[in-house]
């Protein structure tokens, strides 16, 4: 070794790159902000009204709230065609976790045919995908422009799919219903802070 070698620090450990699309994507939704703040409180309205159908109404409610889970992949999915950069773009992060979404909602939906743990292990596996989608998406962006409420909503979503695949919730349709109106809770918050997020992107 010479004392050139010796001299020379050692480079630091790269930082990991997001991807060059999930960039686009972003920059690409920044001028639609309001939009997706807008989508967030509709996905909070919504996931409140599944708690409160899961409140008022019998086991079988569990059809009506896969019927909302997939209404929000539906919110979920035009913050993707937003994010496409045309029909010809590719599939972005917000299409991969609303069909995960709308897939969950299938499953609710068929739950009072399916086998309990088909359905919790079906349901748990896709909420944990679309969190770790979600979580990805936004976690290359500058700290001083994130909004802490996106890595928590994935965080929770990721949670609740851990839940679900655990049995927490047993042979319960009340309890695994009213985790999967938390989880649009959850995700409603969640485009409540990539709004803000976006919003700061936009005036750097």
């Amino acid at each position: 070794m010479t004392n050139q070698d010796a001299q020379t620090p050692p480079e630091p450990p790269q930082a990991p790159q997001a991807d060059e699309e999930t960039i686009a994507a972003l920059e690409r939704l920044a001028p639609r902000a309001r939009q997706v703040l807008v989508t967030g409180v509709t996905l909070i309205v919504l996931g409140t009204a599944a708690l409160t159908i899961m409140a008022v109404s019998t086991v079988v409610s569990i059809v009506p709230i896969g019927i909302v889970l997939i209404l929000g992949a539906i919110f979920e999915m035009g913050v993707g065609h937003h994010a496409q950069g045309g029909p010809d773009g590719p599939v972005n992060a917000w299409h991969k976790a609303g069909s995960m979404l709308a897939f969950t909602g299938l499953v609710a939906a068929l739950a009072p045919v399916l086998p309990s743990i088909v359905f919790t292990t079906l349901a748990g596996l896709a909420l944990m995908a679309a969190g770790w989608i979600r979580l990805r998406a936004t976690s290359f962006t500058p700290l001083r422009q994130k909004s802490a409420i996106v890595p928590v909503a994935a965080s929770v979503s990721i949670l609740i799919g851990v839940l679900l695949v655990t049995r927490w919730s047993g042979d319960n349709l009340v309890a695994a219903g009213n985790l999967l109106a938390l989880e649009l809770v959850a995700t409603g918050w969640g485009f409540v802070g990539l709004g803000l997020t976006l919003s700061r992107l936009r005036r750097n």
